[in-house]
């Protein structure tokens, strides 16, 4: 059923996105494209990929659901913005029902979502609101470019957010400009690496979108610059659009070079990428430069200077090929239909070299702020037939026509991409019980803009506040500093006099000693904690349990670390709204023992399945079986099993007693014995797959050999990155002339700890198995188990088919491995760390071997 009428014959060449006219809207253009390339990828997500026709044909159903719940209702409606097809198809549906979309991040607290929702008098609709909808043939509305598609919510001077409304027009417009400007086409695979909740982000999609292009949307803030390049890489974008806070992360130390030079590229360039366009503050010339030394990119650099009200200002670009100039970089050039002035207070041009007030004039703006007629009648005024919006930002033109820009007018500033105004800080902290005084002060420090706090109370501490101010704020509007002290001094006319506010740290209670981390979640946390910042701030060492990773001077990437980190560490999930709300050692130690208790009260299995756990059971392939490396749960290796064959079952063995009361194997053979017990039990014949990583992989070498003992086969022997230790090499016939694994490298990312408690974990090794410890205690207690298992093993040369994956980590000489595998042997090398060889993004790479050699090793069994 045809959607949308369209007088153009099926699968016409698509014309480029043109500056839209008084009638023209996004859906408009949205079904244009999808009738030229209806089978095109439209959007990539980590929920999968859409192509434009079902784009379309899901936000128009959504669209009719929406017509029909809404009924007569005319209000906005808010829903959550995710970086996922569904979230981006919903939010289209609302703009196709013709309502005014208010996105909602879905990182915001749930009071200021609230009061998001309530100061747009918006409906909210939830993903299960649609979902129990049945589908509708509701009527849609006609569209026109006036109409209101979007209120985007800014900080607001006055204490709460500010909604800027934008018709279809207008963000057509602001979609127009980004694609005109880079020349965007179905050719393009746009990367976008910011929020779509974002107005960038959202323009970014737009823009792609409706220039006919894919889009691949991930949100930065839950990845590391790791795995952000290998998405680029695997992706092949042609163009990436990231906050430069992100291009900062790529620069480790090659920023240093003089900002001046033209850096040559390392041979792993990327070719494919050939635009990297940033949002939201001040591009440096120095991360420029590291960004294109880490990636081997040259892609042409351009810092898009915008505003949510009147989008594009201005632009420059920047190729690999012409030196950079040194600092913050310049914007040179202005999007079409664009005039930009700088202004005195009076409104009179300023000559150039003069700072003044950055003034755009287009013919299609915002159309003025929800419910605030005074604040829209001070900023946007009309000039025949344009129209003229005053941007609050300072700049001055140099004598070339280069706009320089220098800051607010007035006391905003951008932190992360993101525009705060100190006011609605100072609102949220005045608002506590017990606060008498409150001052809020923007600074720098390294180029990092943030805020720091100050306020007057007999009652609260600093403590106090900033927890209290975590459930109101998004974490970039949280001060690096809060400060108690005993009065906040004003001049005359009753302004802040910021001079004599007190040093940062000299808060009434900083004499409190900090509490050292507790216990084995604690220290573990606390050492990803130290990891994940000190690269970024100077004199981190001791960790303390209680102090708050903001304080701690704490970045969005190192936010982002953290919460990686200890997703990894301890295979759970962890949302950004969690870590928020937890921003401390002990706070997110406690969320994290609460999480994996809830693991095990709820695992309920079976004594045999705690010990071959069954991670896919159905597929028509001879099943694998994967033993997990010492005090690794058998989730540790979920990654690498959804990356392998889905036609094949995969069972992963973990060691007798991590999840039930059992007592635990103490040697490679007992361990080898339980485990060729359990999988015989699946599988009650051979030919068997084995496979093993770390402590598992030797593990898995003594289950071949008493596989083949009892009369079985095993048709491949797949050693994941098992450690050649020197003292294991020396145990096999000409080992110890043979290369062994470096030692010292490569060591698991366990916590370091304490000597009182490594004693505690020493007890508990003793009754493993038996007493029932904590998740974290627990898992340490089996890897020391296997630890010492391994000490005292003499592992046997197998001339079975073996396939070997190795890391940097340890030693690929084939005269090393050959000693343990003397029959048909394969070596291969994939990039990444030890620890990370069952972790995305390195997973998809083993899966992607291990399968070949799966294939290879049993062509022609029949199960």
């Amino acid at each position: 059923m045809s959607v949308h009428k369209l007088e153009a014959p099926a699968h016409a060449p698509l014309a480029p996105l043109c500056k839209p006219g008084t009638r023209d809207t996004l859906l408009d253009r949205l079904c244009e494209v999808a009738h030229a390339v209806p089978d095109a990828v439209a959007v990539h997500t980590e929920d999968g990929a859409v192509t434009f026709d079902q784009l379309l044909h899901r936000t128009y159903a959504s669209a009719r659901k929406i017509a029909q719940l809404a009924g007569d209702d005319p209000r906005p409606i808010a829903v959550e913005a995710a970086s996922t097809s569904e979230s981006i198809a919903t939010m289209l549906a609302v703009m196709a029902s013709g309502h005014a979309l208010v996105p909602l991040d879905s990182n915001l607290p749930a009071n200021r979502a609230d009061r998001i929702v309530e100061s747009a008098a918006a409906l909210r609709l939830e993903r299960a609101d649609l979902a129990t909808t049945q589908d509708s043939a509701m009527p849609l509305p006609s569209l026109t470019g006036s109409r209101t598609a979007l209120i985007a919510y800014t900080s607001g001077s006055t204490g709460a957010a500010k909604g800027v409304l934008l018709s279809h027009r207008m963000c057509l417009t602001k979609a127009y400009e980004v694609s005109s400007a880079l020349g965007l086409s179905s050719r393009d695979r746009v990367g976008n690496a910011l929020p779509v909740s974002f107005g960038a982000g959202l323009n970014t999609l737009f823009a792609g979108i409706l220039s006919g292009a894919t889009v691949y949307c991930t949100d930065p803030r839950t990845v590391l610059p790791t795995t952000l390049t290998e998405w680029i890489e695997r992706s092949s974008l042609t163009t990436l659009h990231c906050s430069p806070s992100l291009v900062r992360s790529f620069r480790g130390g090659a920023g240093e070079s003089p900002s001046d030079a033209i850096v040559p590229l390392p041979d792993n360039a990327v070719p494919s990428l050939r635009v990297v366009t940033t949002y939201g503050e001040a591009l440096h010339s120095r991360d420029v430069i590291g960004f294109r030394s880490a990636l081997g990119s040259g892609a042409t650099f351009v810092n898009w200077y915008a505003t949510t009200e009147a989008g594009g200002v201005a632009y420059g670009e920047y190729r690999s090929d012409h030196p950079l100039p040194s600092g913050f970089l310049t914007a040179t050039t202005l999007p079409k239909g664009k005039i930009v002035d700088v202004v005195d207070p009076a409104g009179t041009l300023a000559p150039a070299g003069v700072a003044g007030e950055i003034r755009v004039s287009a013919e299609c703006l915002s159309d003025g702020y929800l419910g605030l007629p005074d604040l829209t009648e001070s900023r946007f005024a009309s000039d025949g037939p344009l129209m003229r919006y005053a941007t609050g930002d300072l700049g001055r033109f140099d004598e070339t026509g280069q706009l320089h820009l220098l800051g607010r007018a007035d006391d905003a500033v951008k932190i992360r991409g993101y525009l705060v105004e100190p006011a609605e800080v100072e609102a949220a902290i005045r608002g506590l019980d017990g606060v008498r005084d409150v001052a809020i002060v923007p600074r720098s420090t390294d180029d990092e803009p943030h805020l720091d706090a100050f306020f007057v109370s007999d009652t609260r501490d600093s403590a106090y506040v900033r927890a209290r101010i975590q459930d109101q704020l998004p974490t970039w509007m949280v001060p690096r500093n809060i400060t108690r002290t005993h009065t906040i001094e004003r001049n005359e006319r009753g302004k802040v006099d910021r001079q004599r506010l007190p040093e940062q740290g000299a808060d009434l209670e900083s004499a409190t000693v900090t509490e050292a981390p507790r216990g084995a979640t604690e220290m573990w946390i606390a050492n990803i904690v130290h990891d994940a910042l000190r690269d970024e701030v100077d004199g981190i060492d001791d960790i303390g349990s209680t102090t708050d990773f903001t304080a701690m001077g704490a970045t969005s990437l190192a936010l982002t670390r953290i919460s990686v980190g200890v997703a990894r560490a301890f295979h759970i999930v962890l949302s950004a709204e969690e870590l928020v709300g937890a921003m401390s050692v002990r706070r997110l130690a406690s969320i994290v023992d609460t999480k994996l208790a809830s693991i095990d009260n709820n695992s309920a299995r079976s004594r045999a399945e705690s010990i071959a756990v069954p991670l896919r059971t159905a597929g028509a392939l001879t099943p694998l079986f994967v033993v997990a490396g010492g005090g690794v749960p058998a989730v540790g290796l979920a990654a690498l099993a959804r990356r392998l064959d889905p036609d094949r079952p995969v069972y992963v063995i973990q060691a007798k007693g991590m999840d039930t009361r059992a007592l635990p194997d103490r040697t490679i053979r007992a361990a080898a014995r339980t485990y060729v017990r359990e999988i015989t039990r699946i599988q009650p014949t051979g030919p068997y797959l084995l496979a093993g990583h770390s402590l598992g992989g030797w593990i898995a070498l003594e289950m071949a050999h008493q596989l083949r003992a009892g009369g079985g086969s095993v048709a491949r022997l797949t050693l994941l990155d098992p450690r050649l230790y020197r003292h294991l090499l020396d145990r096999f016939p000409g080992g110890s002339s043979l290369e062994a694994a470096p030692a010292g490298v490569g060591a698991a990312a366990s916590p370091k700890i304490t000597v009182a408690t490594r004693v505690g974990i020493a007890a508990r090794v003793v009754t493993a198995g038996i007493a029932r410890y904590s998740t974290t205690e627990r898992w340490l207690a089996f890897a020391a188990i296997g630890s010492l298992a391994l000490r005292f093993h003499r592992p046997k040369p197998w001339n079975g088919p073996v396939s070997v994956i190795v890391t940097a980590e340890n030693t690929d000489d084939r005269r090393s491995w050959a000693a343990i595998a003397t029959g048909d042997l394969s070596i291969t090398h994939v990039d990444g760390r030890h620890v990370d060889m069952v972790r995305e993004p390195v997973a998809e790479d083993v899966a992607r071997i291990l399968d070949h050699e799966l294939r290879r090793a049993t062509e022609g069994i029949i199960h």
